[in-house]
């Protein structure tokens, strides 16, 4: 997770189809102290002195050993660094320096180019896949045959399934919304496609399917869990408590009462518990953790592939009561950025300054709705038809805000925010 920017802060952002990169850096005003009350006026002048370098791989704050000795520099002034690692920076391209507050924020154009791969543009159905094949759910699926799984309430680790016998299996679907969709559901393959492709797995007699309903072989048991992405769907004789599930529509933990899915709409035999106030746990070990690096790269694929899925480049995130909560508009397809803090040199480091590991993410602005603003945009209470809409458990648009305003954080103060909307950004990956 990005830290708050600070002093010392450096921010560098590398678009794929820009030729320049933007670098911030913090360079706070040297405060004079009591050792420079005796000198001259030309060692006040030059204690206050500050340059910004940028080298292939590294950003410095601080006058070099060579130009404070040529200016005969009585006091050793301190020199901050970052080093840069999977990135090149090229020096001779620097150009358009300035302040961007007036004030201390240095900023400049550099050209930057990745090692080992150029960066090109990727469609957000690129990105998407590109998370989800970091590990994928067939293969989570298959890993876990034999193994014993259980599903509890992040919020207050209340049972939501009792079972944690090792012969319950895991299937995947394709989508998150795949069993409330047709043909995916209603009309299955092994009863719509004539038995073409398999006469002998296919020869089922007439059940009823091809009025509408779906098959009951295609339903999460007691001892089969089906998960996407986004969800897992269990079986209502699976719940530990079926009191949890309310009009038939939304599930309560009956712990903290916190939402945590859906009932599907045309099977209520079924229900979706989302991933993000759920805790699916194979061996002890949380689906989330094992399948993505940082719950920032999660909320990265659910924002794409919703938008990818209403086609829009808008989306509204709203709780399970249809109340709005945050407009996501997506910017650029994704940026490789690097962001940290210039470090102080000491004499006797020799060199063992960390390497900031750059990685990339997909940049977007986004606002936070209040009550008055949720009644009265135009795109949070539906009157905009360009403008997707997903319903979540409220513990998700809470956790996916509190990722938005952290990344907010971590950007200069001119960069935060453009018009009614701040400016924000969530992982793809750890690093490029």
């Amino acid at each position: 997770m990005c830290s708050e920017w600070h002093t010392h802060s450096f921010f560098l952002e590398v678009k794929p189809r820009a030729e320049l990169a933007s670098l911030f850096v913090d360079c706070p005003p040297n405060e004079p102290g009591d050792e420079a009350t005796g000198q001259d006026d030309s060692n006040k002048e030059n204690a206050s002195l500050n340059l910004v370098r940028v080298s292939e791989h590294a950003v410095e704050l601080g006058v070099p050993a060579t130009i404070a000795e040529s200016l005969h520099m009585e006091e050793k002034l301190p020199r901050y660094r970052a080093n840069i690692s999977n990135l090149t920076l090229y020096p001779q391209s620097l150009c358009a320096p300035t302040w961007a507050d007036n004030h201390r924020l240095f900023m400049c154009k550099i050209h930057v180019e990745t090692d080992g791969s150029p960066l090109v543009p990727k469609t957000f159905h690129r990105l998407a896949s590109d998370i989800s094949d970091t590990e994928a759910l067939e293969e989570y699926c298959k890993n876990a045959a034999g193994a014993s799984i259980s599903l509890d309430c992040s919020q207050c680790g209340r049972p939501i399934i009792e079972t944690r016998s090792r012969d319950v299996t895991l299937s995947c679907m394709p989508s998150d919304d795949w069993l409330e969709t047709s043909p995916s559901a209603d009309y299955y393959c092994r009863d719509s496609c004539g038995a073409g492709c398999d006469p002998e797995r296919h020869s089922k007699k007439r059940d009823g399917t091809e009025s509408g309903n779906m098959h009951s072989d295609w339903f999460p048991t007691v001892k089969r869990y089906l998960i996407s992405h986004s969800y897992v769907a269990v079986n209502r004789e699976s719940l530990s408590d079926p009191g949890m599930c309310h009009d038939d529509r939304y599930l309560l933990c009956s712990g903290c009462n916190g939402e945590l899915g859906t009932v599907v709409k045309n099977c209520n035999q079924i229900v979706l518990f989302h991933h993000a106030v759920c805790t699916l746990s194979v061996n002890s070990k949380p689906f989330l953790k094992t399948r993505f690096p940082d719950t920032s790269v999660f909320f990265a694929q659910l924002v794409l592939s919703s938008c990818e899925a209403q086609s829009s480049l808008k989306l509204v995130v709203r709780s399970l009561n249809k109340t709005p909560h945050v407009l996501i508009w997506l910017l650029d397809s994704y940026v490789v950025a690097a962001t940290g803090e210039l470090q102080k040199e000491e004499e006797e480091d020799n060199g063992a300054l960390s390497d900031i590991r750059p990685f990339p993410a997909v940049k977007m602005l986004y606002k936070v709705f209040d009550a008055q603003s949720a009644a009265t945009d135009p795109r949070a209470n539906g009157e905009d038809a360009s403008v997707g809409l997903i319903d979540v458990p409220f513990g998700c648009c809470m956790m996916l805000i509190e990722h938005l305003l952290l990344s907010s954080h971590s950007l200069p103060l001119p960069c935060r925010s453009v018009g009614q909307f701040y400016v924000g950004f969530l992982k793809i990956a750890e690093s490029v």
